[in-house]
């Protein structure tokens, strides 16, 4: 009897320190921990003394591989592990509680390109839903390397010229055809046909594919390529079935892949619902069947007020959201997981340098000394200084001072008024927060004698706008750092082909400084060169004046008490994925308390 109780209490949220019990059958988990807060703004987490904190026993070693699963109905006997990971909420032991319930999760917006990863136009509330419906090939780990996800392993010859991808066995696609090699191979000949997927196929400089036995295939590359797959952490590694790609564009409503969650319904800019996978390869730490979740409905709320005011009213019962105004709200009224400083997004001021006058490094260095950066961060995102570079603190590349022009509206005036003043719109989306951003900066610029107007649009035309490089300046957020090589789709000169061509290199900008820096990057497997080599990127991006550095994006998934193990995965291999990063959060080990 008491041993019923004491589940009860877990189940039902009953408070107990739970942090002392990690050896114990039973991991009782309290209502909140805010995970990753902002300086000055921890919530009600009470991490200081005891990394783990109270709410948060420690996670898996190792899980339960395909060949170990066990249903939920087992009992307990089939319990392999008790979490020990400090950054895993804890389920309840046992196991009908964790199991149903839907899932309401509100998004910044819409991916009206629909949900085959290959050809989708997804940003960060994209990249969500599609996490759901797909298994990454691999996933960025908490220590800067890539961990195999959907793939048993990688591995590469001595110059990093072939790479051998072998699949975990035993997976099948949401329609019940086995994942394999041979879907390996089509997902890479789909990647060949895309219009910007391909060129990743090209900057990889993949020479050919194909399959060695049932669930290994082997890429040959034209170079070494130290960082290729991490290349496969992104829609570009979310591998679907043959079957969905044979639909061509019906495809972007018929998604078919491996991931907890299937398509039910996509009512577009109103609601997406997913339902449970019943066929899911993956389990918890305890061995049990994953996901948890029955369904899960993703609405898309523009505006960033809007969709505050829906979590706090109870409409959902989660948010996403990437602003800082309501830093001290969110984590005082909320369970707040907020992405790590470390490899966070960098917010910025695009320039189109292949226009007049984003041209003239001059008029790009005058329009930045125009940009009161300070103020606006005040407003935005409480404070926080502004960002010095594409680096966030503790990402290889950050400079304290990297030699990015300071606040002198008077020089940049000057300058101004010396080459002309002509009119230009800022390109932005239509949240809020974009909003407030463009506001602020027409205000700005137009002390410096600058006629500046702004173009809203949608997330997923904004981005189209960009590949076709049709904007003057445009409010972006990219560039975690992880990994330099990759960022040389977007930084290197190969990426910015005269217009009207699509661009990865939205900027067009050329330097050969990054263009060296870049080239290097990609074959040296040296961190500390790769760190010394993205320091020499960061001033140069300072003496070009390519962007105008604004602040570093931190992800938040804002939850109502009842929501547990938001982000929590439990590595088929063991080991820990970075949190919340770049917004992106697996739903999988989400459950709803009853």
């Amino acid at each position: 009897m008491v041993c019923a109780v004491a589940l009860v209490a877990s189940a039902c949220g009953g408070e107990g320190d739970g942090g002392d019990d990690r050896g114990g059958a039973v991991a009782e988990t309290t209502p909140v921990a805010t995970q990753g807060a902002p300086d000055g703004e921890q919530g009600t987490d009470a991490r200081e003394d005891d990394p783990a904190g109270p709410d948060e026993p420690a996670g898996p070693d190792d899980s339960a591989g395909p060949d170990e699963q066990s249903s939920p109905d087992e009992g307990s006997a089939s319990v392999a592990a008790v979490p020990t990971d400090p950054n895993v909420e804890a389920p309840p032991a046992v196991d009908d509680s964790i199991y149903g319930g839907t899932l309401v999760f509100a998004l910044e917006s819409e991916t009206t390109g629909g949900w085959n990863p290959i050809t989708a136009s997804a940003a960060t509330s994209g990249n969500i839903v599609l996490r759901q419906l797909y298994d990454p090939l691999v996933i960025e780990g908490a220590d800067g390397e890539p961990i195999p996800f959907l793939l048993e392993s990688f591995s590469p010859n001595e110059d990093f010229t072939e790479w051998t991808f072998t699949l975990r066995p035993g997976i099948t696609f949401h329609d019940g055809t086995p994942v394999n090699s041979a879907a390996l191979v089509r997902h890479f000949e789909e990647l060949e046909a895309g219009a910007l997927s391909r060129m990743v196929v090209a900057e990889a400089s993949i020479q050919s594919f194909g399959a060695v036995d049932d669930l290994t295939a082997k890429v040959n590359l034209g170079r070494g390529f130290v960082d290729f797959p991490l290349a496969f952490t992104s829609a570009v590694g979310l591998l679907g079935a043959p079957a969905m790609h044979d639909l061509g564009t019906e495809s972007a409503r018929n998604p078919i892949g491996t991931g907890p969650f299937k398509l039910d319904e996509w009512v577009e800019h109103e609601t997406t619902r997913l339902v449970r996978n019943p066929d899911y390869w993956r389990t918890d730490a305890e061995g049990r069947q994953l996901p948890y979740l029955d369904a899960i409905e993703f609405r898309p709320i523009e505006d960033d007020d809007a969709r505050y005011n829906t979590l706090r009213a109870g409409d959902v019962d989660a948010s996403l959201d990437n602003g800082g105004r309501r830093v001290e709200e969110y984590n005082e009224g909320f369970k707040t997981y907020w992405q790590d400083e470390q490899y966070s997004a960098t917010i910025n001021v695009l320039l189109n340098t292949s226009r007049p006058p984003f041209d003239n490094v001059e008029f790009r260095r005058a329009l930045a000394q125009c940009t009161d950066r300070q103020t606006l961060n005040a407003v935005l995102w409480d404070g926080q200084p502004p960002a010095t570079g594409p680096f966030s603190p503790g990402t290889p590349g950050y400079l304290e001072d990297s030699g990015f022009p300071d606040y002198d509206p008077e020089a940049g005036r000057a300058v101004i008024e010396r080459l002309g003043s002509p009119s230009f719109d800022i390109t932005t989306t239509v949240t809020t927060l974009d909003l407030l951003q463009a506001e602020l900066l027409v205000q700005m610029w137009g002390e410096c004698g600058l006629d500046v107007g702004i173009n809203q649009m949608l997330q997923a035309e904004a981005v189209t706008t960009a590949v076709f490089g049709n904007f003057s300046v445009s409010i972006s957020v990219n560039h975690s750092g992880y990994s330099l090589a990759l960022e040389r789709f977007w930084w290197h000169s190969g990426y910015s082909p005269p217009l009207p061509v699509p661009a990865l290199n939205f900027g067009r900008f050329s330097d050969a400084r990054i263009d060296a820096a870049l080239d290097e990057a990609i074959a040296t497997a040296d961190k500390e060169r790769k760190r010394e080599l993205a320091e020499e990127v960061n001033r140069a991006f300072a003496d070009g004046v390519y962007n105008i550095w604004l602040y570093h994006s931190r992800w938040l998934t804002a939850a109502h008490d009842y929501v547990n193990g938001v982000d929590n995965l439990t590595l088929p291999n063991g080991g820990e994925h970075l949190k919340i990063f770049l917004g992106r959060v697996f739903l999988a080990e989400t459950w709803l308390e009853r």
